[in-house]
């Protein structure tokens, strides 16, 4: 997940706009059922997130090196 593009949508804990594009920069386990995203917004802040307050619009890819 690290290096997505995300929109976060139903942000109601962090006060930043639906529709904002931000990178997921960091994950962190919060024990076995959750994780924390740490998202980097437009306004360069890395903000915490569950997983329910943005949808993936573009995932990371790796380049393909089976020539």
């Amino acid at each position: 997940m690290v290096g997505d593009l995300v929109m976060l949508t139903g942000c109601e804990t962090t006060g930043y706009e639906d529709g904002t594009i931000g990178i997921i920069v960091k994950c962190e386990r919060l024990g076995p059922l959750y994780t924390m995203y740490w998202v980097l917004l437009p306004d360069d802040v890395e903000v915490p997130m569950w997983d329910t307050e943005f949808e993936v619009i573009s995932e990371r890819r790796r380049p393909d090196n089976s020539s």
